[in-house]
């Protein structure tokens, strides 16, 4: 986002609606059990280990879920996990744990909490713990995963060691190298598009989530850089699609590398998904979309970062 300022996160007031809906989303559920208790299902939900995904909860929280869904209906069980959004949201700013985010990154994880804690909707199909969508509202609400610009970055992953072979014989030793000189295979940064947050899906929003990310290495100095898999690195995008090539030329400017990763597989039906012309080249034979991954080294970052800071005013 180019232009203005970054403002002060107001995190109480933030608290104080999320408080609300919470209150708001509990009186709506009929019959839950007495036992349930929401602190102790976030407790749960919230307990994880040190390479789980933000996707991960253990058994007591699927098992509490899965007795209010029993008890109330999926009607109830939905209204919970927005009451558990919530309640979550209130928590953290109490705790004093968003106030530890570094200033880029807490400017744009203040706005998804400010629209999280503005939403009262307790019907919405997606509040389902399987639900990608569901599991990165918590990932946000509990900071599981941080709010970037154009992504959210789960700062819990590592990279498949199988990607240094993807490209062929000849180049195992090269790609092994260069992992080799990035420290190893994990733990880094991963970034992930969320559906509420498209609107920055562009080349300024996007260079605010290397911004955030070279913030975060203050946080999190075990990183050892950042990665990214998709098919809109594919190379050949420079003549199907050239409005998306700054995806992968502004990291492999900055110091980034690139892995092949996969033809076609999951890379199809997202490639061809909202392109016309990309659906017609791939029909004609003339497309087979590829899934490439983004590996950018802390240093090399962070360097970026320091040469390509957000324009303000």
């Amino acid at each position: 986002m180019r232009g203005g300022t970054l403002q002060t996160p107001d995190w109480a007031v933030i608290a104080q609606q999320a408080e609300q809906n919470c209150a708001a989303a509990l009186a709506r559920i009929e019959g839950l059990p007495p036992d349930v208790s929401l602190e102790a299902f976030i407790l749960a939900a919230t307990t994880v280990g040190p390479f789980d995904s933000y996707k991960y909860f253990c058994d007591a929280a699927k098992g509490t879920v899965a007795r209010i869904r029993t008890s109330c209906g999926a009607t109830g069980s939905r209204a919970f996990l927005r009451a558990a959004l919530e309640q979550t949201i209130s928590t953290s700013v109490n705790s004093g744990r968003y106030q530890r985010l570094p200033p880029q990154c807490a400017h744009f994880h203040h706005r998804q909490l400010q629209r999280i804690a503005n939403d009262p909707d307790t019907t919405a199909g997606w509040l389902d713990l399987e639900n990608d969508v569901f599991q990165k509202e918590f990932g946000i609400a509990s900071m599981r995963l941080y709010v970037a610009g154009s992504n959210l970055i789960d700062y819990r992953c590592g990279i498949p060691r199988s990607v240094v072979f993807h490209d062929g014989p000849g180049k195992v030793l090269a790609n092994f190298r260069v992992m080799v000189g990035l420290g190893g295979f994990k733990p880094y940064f991963q970034g992930h598009l969320h559906a509420f947050a498209l609107d920055a899906f562009n080349e300024e929003g996007r260079n605010d989530f290397y911004r955030c990310c070279a913030e975060l290495y203050a946080l999190h100095p075990e990183c050892l850089g950042m990665f990214c898999s998709s098919w809109f690195y594919d190379p050949a995008l420079d003549l199907i699609s050239p409005w998306l090539s700054y995806l992968r030329t502004i990291p492999l400017a900055g110091g980034a590398h690139l892995f092949h990763v996969q033809d076609g597989g999951g890379a199809i039906g997202n490639a061809i998904a909202k392109s016309r012309t990309r659906r017609k080249l791939y029909e004609e034979r003339k497309y087979l979309p590829k899934n490439y991954m983004i590996v950018w080294g802390k240093r090399q970052q962070i360097e970026w970062a320091g040469t390509h800071q957000r324009a303000t005013g």
